[in-house]
């Protein structure tokens, strides 16, 4: 037998089978999903409007489109919230339907619309709900991803800390685009406290994407072909090319040397989201099953 087993699709042989479940769907069910819940944190931190309903309409329009694409038979959809106990696909689903509605009243709230039918003191808890619902869809994907024990890259405790991260910056690149072209928030002109958090959270990226490769290089069969199709395979140069350089490196590059205004501003933010994009798609192709030792049954010795 090959010492290096290939990539071997649906054939009965011994060989790597990548997981074909969850696919670009998913990752556009993901990538909006924490794209919105990110925005939507951190312009309730700075009582943002417009990305407060940005945010919202990100991740309960976006994610719900994601999902039905990916769903085979969406009738059926309400049954993923009945196994709260054991799964975090039925948590992430509560979380979702929390997020919506405390959110939506939330922001009837700051818009003057609930005609004093609201209590004062019930807003800031929607607030805080709808918050704490958003910080749950920044981390369910990548707990649900982690605790896929067949699939060695992903059955890590990475996984989460990257999705709550890349949600974290996507929601800080989304905010500082948005306020670009809002002059009366004063926190987004010139060097700001968002744009830190924007060059630290890529910082970490960086750390976090290497101890992901090494963990799978040293890692078991299916961890080292995943990392040798992100590295040096099909999806070598999506990864290194679009998750790394375009997502993380450029952007990292733009903010050090001190780039301003709106137009930079706007590149960059394209850029951490192409990247992220592109890592959600790419972490789900690399996906691969280990394949199995030998067809051969085992027979006991006496």
């Amino acid at each position: 037998m090959s010492a290096n087993p290939a990539i071997i699709g649906d054939e009965f042989k011994r060989g790597f089978h990548r997981q074909t479940n969850w696919s670009w769907s998913m990752a556009t069910a993901f990538f909006f999903g924490e794209s919105g819940a990110g925005l939507f944190l951190v312009s309730l931190f700075y009582d943002f409007f417009p990305g407060l309903l940005a945010g919202l309409l990100l991740t309960a329009l976006g994610k719900t489109a994601g999902h039905l694409l990916h769903l085979g038979q969406p009738a059926r959809a309400w049954r993923a919230i009945l196994k709260l106990n054991s799964s975090w696909v039925s948590r992430g689903l509560l979380a979702i339907i929390v997020f919506t509605g405390c959110g939506a009243l939330y922001l009837l709230h700051l818009a003057g619309l609930t005609f004093g039918l609201m209590p004062a003191w019930l807003a800031p808890v929607l607030g805080a709900l709808a918050g704490a619902a958003a910080l749950v869809i920044m981390l369910y994907q990548g707990l649900a991803m982690s605790h896929s024990p067949a699939i060695a890259l992903w059955s890590t405790g990475i996984m989460p800390l990257l999705s709550l991260t890349y949600a974290a910056l996507a929601g800080v690149a989304l905010a500082l685009a948005m306020g670009a072209a809002e002059t009366r928030v004063a926190v987004w002109q010139g060097p700001s406290l968002l744009q830190g958090v924007e060059l630290g959270l890529m910082f970490y990226l960086l750390i976090m994407h290497f101890s992901l490769l090494h963990a799978a290089r040293y890692g078991a069969q299916g961890a080292r072909k995943s990392a040798e199709l992100l590295l040096r395979g099909s999806l070598a140069r999506a990864f290194l090319g679009v998750v790394i350089l375009v997502g993380l490196l450029v952007p990292l590059a733009l903010l050090a040397m001190g780039l301003e205004g709106g137009a930079g501003t706007l590149f960059i933010s394209a850029c951490v989201l192409a990247g992220y994009y592109a890592f959600r798609v790419a972490i789900f192709k690399a996906g691969v099953y280990d394949p199995p030792q030998s067809f051969t049954p085992r027979l006991r010795r006496f």
